[in-house]
């Protein structure tokens, strides 16, 4: 078979397709000039808040941002302070980026990282009940590689201990959980649009969700650095605003999420389908509610430790296969200095053996073809 260049992510195909909508989108802008948080943000806000089925939407800087600013939020209404203390803890899991485990130490909290299930990859419910002591504080889930965490598991515990809980949705959106939106169950919702997303951006860009008017309000003073009103800082803030043009560019892509979240289930079923014949090739667990996984990555398992054989190999190939993460958070010195670490015994295990293929909403039938001939090649 002809040779392919297969990327994880192809936005100027993207780009190509959507480039009318964009540019009526761009011109809105540049006849408002109004930059920062101006109408564009506004028109977002509402659109994402009736389709994520929340209360409030709140547009920020960044995905690191939503979750920085969700756990301040948090702080200041349960501990009356504007931040947490360092032995207060928050459970999280260590297979996520960096910006997980950092915004609950800005926030002034101690991450405590816990086991994720083998068969999804998420954090655990019972090594989060596990975990829990007097200090803990509440739960950051990741809903990771675009699948749904079990809520309603994590929503029970969090109930008998009181605890908060803040969904972390960057590489979700549009997932689902039982027919619900991810990032409406937790008390607040962090979604990032980095332009790699499901939903990207042309740069940062980031919202918080949530039900609470109290927290709404909170997250809101606190990403236009902590204004209640003007030039009157209530609280230590950010300059954490979504500015204009990426809400324009998210607006144009927004009424095509479901239609492309939507094809990555269709490629992710098609390499689904070929690879389970493969000996030692553990495929993704595919729930029964679609949209319950919307594949911002593909996600697979190497046992017999040839995982990096397999990615070099296809990168030879032309397939961009790449590690997600190559480090856990309890392995980055300066971040486990400042964390606990409880048995991840699994996460330990399956973070050697997984690695993700290319999957976006314009991969075509022939590189899926490709990429499968590739991995079958592999283990032949």
């Amino acid at each position: 078979m002809e040779k392919f260049k297969v990327p994880l992510i192809d936005l100027k195909r993207e780009y190509t397709f959507l480039k009318r909508e964009i540019k009526k989108q761009i011109d809105d802008c540049l006849k408002m000039h109004h930059w920062i948080l101006g109408e564009k943000t506004e028109e977002l806000e509402k659109k994402m808040a009736r389709y994520l089925g929340a209360n409030f939407a709140i547009g920020v800087a960044s995905g690191t941002d939503a979750l920085i600013l969700s756990l301040r939020a948090l702080a200041i209404k349960i501990k009356k302070k504007e931040f947490f203390e360092k032995k207060d803890e928050i459970i999280t899991t260590p297979l996520t980026f960096i910006a997980t485990a950092e915004a609950i130490i800005r926030s002034g909290a101690t991450p405590v990282f816990v086991d994720i299930d083998s068969e999804t990859f998420n954090i655990s419910p019972p090594a989060v009940e596990k975990a829990i002591s007097k200090n803990t504080q509440g739960i950051v889930v990741v809903h990771l590689y675009g699948r749904a965490c079990p809520m309603t598991s994590i929503l029970k515990i969090a109930r008998k201990y009181n605890l908060f809980v803040v969904e972390d949705c960057a590489q979700s959106f549009g997932a689902e959980f039982k027919g619900r939106k991810l990032g409406t169950w937790g008390d607040l919702g962090a979604f990032s649009f980095f332009p790699s997303k499901n939903l990207g951006a042309y740069g940062d860009a980031g919202m918080v969700t949530t039900n609470n008017l109290s927290l709404a309000r909170l997250v809101t003073y606190l990403r236009n650095h902590g204004q209640k009103r003007r030039y009157e800082a209530s609280y230590i803030g950010y300059n954490s605003r979504l500015d204009s043009l990426q809400a324009a560019i998210l607006l144009a892509k927004l009424n095509y999420i479901d239609r492309f979240n939507g094809r990555r289930i269709k490629i992710a079923k098609k390499y689904t389908r070929s690879f389970l014949k493969i000996k030692n090739l553990v495929v993704p667990f595919l729930p029964k509610d679609d949209f319950e996984h919307i594949f911002h990555l593909y996600t697979l398992r190497v046992e017999g430790r040839r995982r990096d054989e397999l990615v070099n190999y296809l990168r030879k190939k032309g397939i961009e296969a790449r590690v997600y993460y190559p480090k856990l958070l309890s392995f980055m010195k300066r971040i486990s200095s400042l964390a606990k670490v409880k048995n991840i015994e699994n996460t330990l295990k399956i973070h050697k053996e997984i690695f993700s293929l290319p999957i976006h909403p314009f991969l075509e039938d022939v590189q899926v073809k490709y990429v499968v001939s590739k991995v079958e090649e592999f283990f032949r």
